[in-house]
């Protein structure tokens, strides 16, 4: 006679919320951190812990949310008697993009430059000063000098 075992037991004291696509299921999401690079660096692993049968398909680079944070697969390896499944992860991150135009001539407004926000790398084009050498000698809206 077979022993049947019913896997959500496994996962229900300490299993999150996990989604990847149109599945949604428990899992259990640990996250060791260990000290590298002779004490300099704290990296902190991520594992998740799951039914096979959930997303034992998922590949690398596959997106998973858990618990609500997003994260990405590294691998997936069967565990045991392939009834669980361990995925390695990366953390998500998701960088804003903001975009914000400055415009070259106060007198055009069809004339605009991207400004990243980065101050290093947009110099201050519509104003310019005696210091400021821009093209044909500061004629950026009417610039010093």
């Amino acid at each position: 006679m077979a022993f049947t075992e019913d896997l959500s037991i496994f996962l229900a004291d300490f299993g999150v919320s996990c989604t990847a696509g149109a599945v949604t299921a428990l899992g259990i999401l640990d996250m060791p951190s260990q000290i590298i690079s002779d004490g300099m660096v704290i990296s902190t692993d991520y594992t998740l812990t799951t039914k096979a049968t959930d997303f034992g398909d998922l590949l690398y680079g596959s997106q998973i949310n858990v618990n609500g944070v997003a994260y990405t697969v590294r691998e997936t390896q069967l565990i045991d008697d392939g009834k669980f499944v361990q995925i390695a992860l990366q953390r998500s991150i998701d960088v804003p993009s903001i975009t914000a135009t400055t415009a070259l001539d106060g007198n055009d407004a069809d004339s605009f430059v991207i400004d990243e926000g980065i101050e290093q790398l947009d110099p201050e084009i519509d104003g310019g000063s005696a210091l400021s050498s821009y093209l044909n000698g500061n004629d950026f809206d009417g610039g010093a000098a």
